[in-house]
């Protein structure tokens, strides 16, 4: 767990100086000087170019798991990369025809607001190419064990980048029009410094090596980029399709509403993101060496202190859930129990570990593939019952239904087919922990200050709940890093 716990440290400091950073943008600037309608075209531009540039890679994301027989340092890995971009521009031109041909539906033109949408329709081109370019820089930067780099510029360094965008909106007169423009070089940027940082390594190296792939590789790098393309598509229909129907039934407004919580709630599944970067790495090694004892303790271990992890979150945001309103106009208040369960949803996601990885890297890494495919199939159907019956916490609900039922089955088939079970006392010890610390906290009656008052509650969750993962230590991980950092903070005063 080495280069993990370093890697997923490093990642989730990082992450969280973007939470701050996208508290700033998302709760005090962003609701202030945009409209619900504005929030959810921007909210809607981000999900389309997420799944269209998935979609672009053709799966061939699914292959890192192979990508221990390519490592070649003095042959710039066999030309992964370059294999990687050339699959990834012919994605990127049927997108583009997809793009043209299907616009009516994706705008879907019924709702008034749908006009911003069709004005803006067309950033969904470069949005779609960098975040595609991205993505793949991103995933060879992970593959040479490398994750804190994509992680600082996509956690912290973009959101930087879009602060800055609302800030110049605030404060100078400049049009919505020119927002955007500034708000799409926001996304830009990010991979031009990727790919700066891959070069000045040099690293960055387009070449292909045709006998390598021509070789007997040649057929399982087809064999995992089909399926690839299920197993990577549908995580993000899957995140983003509540968005699409939510537009298509509400209009900009209400997505713009979702689009805000929606923001919240992600920030539980932040260590998880960390995580899941260099375990691939690691567990995909693992698996090559068939060293079963090493992927059951990472299962184990990330299950637990995950588990630990997105609950301290969801107890801080859900404790201040009053907090997180009072400073949000009035109109987004609909959204509360968004935040409820789609954070409820990340935390059984984040509770599970490392079971995707486990599955994504192993022989059997296609029924990983059936498994998601059938999830789009239980989302949708998730959506359409519930979105009529309770709006946009409908949607919400739905998600965690989805989750939960993804995860259990994934849980299901590792412990029947690998015998691996990573769940112990420690795991029903820490959800009592938590919701002891919550029914405590809860009871304080709230502030006038709605400062001091997440400062009190913030402090006291801490304690409470932080001082019971420690003094049981239900995770040595995380003890060890407590450990490690009272050792620092002693040795330099």
């Amino acid at each position: 767990m080495g280069i993990i716990q370093q890697q997923t440290i490093k990642g989730t400091f990082y992450s969280y100086m973007g939470v701050l950073i996208g508290f700033l943008s998302v709760s005090l600037v962003q609701p202030h000087v945009l409209s619900p309608e504005q929030v959810g075209l921007i909210g809607l531009l981000t999900s389309f170019s997420m799944l269209f540039a998935q979609l672009s890679l053709l799966g061939f994301n699914a292959t890192a798991r192979i990508f221990p027989y390519f490592r070649d340092s003095k042959n710039a890995d066999n030309g992964y990369l370059g294999l990687a971009c050339r699959v990834s521009l012919v994605g990127f031109a049927l997108f583009c025809i997809a793009a043209y041909l299907f616009k009516d539906q994706i705008v879907q033109q019924k709702h008034s607001g749908s006009r911003l949408f069709t004005t803006y329709y067309w950033y969904l081109i470069p949005l779609t190419f960098f975040t595609l370019l991205f993505n793949i820089l991103e995933l060879y930067s992970r593959l040479l064990y490398d994750t804190t780099t994509s992680r600082i510029l996509r956690e912290f360094t973009k959101r930087i980048f879009i602060l800055i965008a609302l800030l110049l909106l605030l404060f100078s007169s400049v049009s919505f029009e020119v927002f955007m423009w500034v708000w799409l070089l926001s996304n830009i940027l990010p991979t031009g410094i990727i790919a700066y940082r891959l070069y000045s390594r040099g690293q960055l190296s387009f070449q292909i090596n045709v006998k390598f792939i021509n070789g007997p590789i040649q057929k399982q790098l087809v064999q995992l980029s089909f399926f690839g393309i299920l197993t990577g598509a549908s995580p993000i229909i899957i995140d983003n399709i509540d968005k699409y129907m939510i537009n298509e039934k509400f209009g900009l407004a209400n997505t713009g509403i979702y689009t805000l919580a929606f923001a919240f709630a992600t920030i539980i599944s932040l260590p998880a993101r960390s995580l899941y970067s260099i375990a691939y790495t690691v567990i995909a090694e693992a698996w090559k060496n068939d060293d079963r004892k090493e992927i059951s303790t990472v299962y184990q271990k990330s299950c637990i202190s995950q588990l630990i992890s997105t609950l301290f979150l969801f107890l801080l945001i859900w404790g201040n859930i009053h907090n997180i309103y009072a400073v949000l106009p009035p109109e987004y208040a609909s959204g509360k129990y968004v935040i409820f369960f789609i954070g409820l949803g990340y935390l059984i996601d984040s509770s599970t570990g490392v079971n995707g990885v486990i599955l994504a890297t192993s022989r059997f890494y296609k029924y990983d593939s059936f498994f998601n495919v059938a999830l789009i199939g239980v989302t949708i159907a998730a959506n359409l019952i519930f979105i009529p019956l309770y709006g946009i916490t409908g949607a919400a609900i739905a998600s965690a239904i989805t989750l939960f039922t993804f995860n259990f089955a994934r849980y299901l088939f590792i412990l029947l087919l690998f015998k691996m079970q990573p769940y112990t006392y420690k795991t029903p010890l820490a959800i009592i922990m938590s919701v002891l610390a919550y029914f405590i906290v809860n009871a304080i009656p709230p502030m006038a200050n709605f400062i001091i008052d997440s400062i009190l509650r913030f402090g006291l969750i801490t304690l409470l709940f932080g001082g019971a993962v420690y003094y049981l230590r239900l995770s040595e991980d995380i003890n060890g890093l407590i450990n490690n950092l009272a050792k620092k903070y002693l040795r330099f005063r």
